[in-house]
């Protein structure tokens, strides 16, 4: 029996394992679909087991592995090469490739609300968030960035990318397209669940015409979206881009 999974940690219940039960039942293809939540220091040997297993096909990836697997990868797609970020493992002939579809599944969410905003400002900069950047920042060369976080340093010398500790206030004035790339507001853990990435003094401020992209998709109600909706704000969850990354991703894996 082929066997399949997702790899993060922690895993509680990921959307992948019934989004790709799904395909595997429409397919008739006959896989297990596992949660493969593995330890930080168990990740080199996990990774060259999976290698060897002759019947392990493909895998998702989750945090906080979308960039520490890298280096275990054979080959990477063009997209996991630009983002510097892997959301999806093929073996294929006993080498390990990876792929990003993250990037597609949040483009495509936001294509159509794109053109209305030259203000974008990226929240956490981690595999999710560096991999929507550097495929928007070639794509919308004229646009402005502003990212925010505590570690992130970039090389691109440009003066449209800006890099902040904490979401600036100068910008409220501005229309803005915000995206939550962080855990804040999700139920990954317990601390994450009552926060939110954007504080409330920030959303009275904001201008209704600007939109929040939020890729967290668990739980589908975040106290981030129900300040929004209170202040009549727009916001997108991820629930979307989760399920049209899934679905390239097992097209990727096991055709069309």
């Amino acid at each position: 029996m082929i066997i399949s999974g997702i790899l993060g940690h922690p895993l509680k219940k990921p959307r992948s394992i019934k989004i790709w039960k799904k395909y595997f039942k429409r397919k008739k293809i006959t896989s297990k679909m596992l949660k493969f939540d593995i330890l930080p220091q168990n990740l080199k040997k996990f990774l060259t087991n999976i290698k060897k297993d002759k019947n392990f096909k493909a895998m998702a990836v989750t945090m906080p592995y979308k960039k520490s697997v890298l280096s275990y990868l054979d080959e990477l797609d063009q997209f996991a090469k630009t983002t510097g970020a892997v959301n999806l493992i093929i073996k294929k002939k006993n080498k390990l490739f990876g792929y990003n579809t993250d990037v597609y599944g949040a483009y495509v969410s936001i294509k159509k609300f794109l053109r209305h905003y030259n203000n974008i400002i990226i929240i956490g900069m981690g595999g999710t968030g560096q991999a929507i950047f550097n495929f928007l920042v070639e794509k919308f060369k004229k646009k402005n960035f502003y990212l925010i976080s505590s570690k992130f340093k970039t090389n691109r010398n440009k003066t449209n990318i800006k890099i902040f500790k904490k979401l600036p206030e100068t910008i409220i004035d501005k229309k803005v397209l915000i995206i939550n790339c962080t855990p804040l507001g999700s139920d990954l853990k317990k601390k994450f669940k009552n926060k939110t990435p954007i504080k409330k003094n920030f959303l009275k401020k904001m201008k209704r015409k600007s939109l929040i992209f939020d890729i967290i998709y668990s739980p589908k109600l975040t106290n981030l979206s129900k300040e929004c909706k209170k202040r009549k704000i727009k916001y997108l969850n991820g629930i979307k881009m989760n399920t049209l990354q899934a679905v390239r991703a097992l097209n990727l894996a096991f055709g069309n």
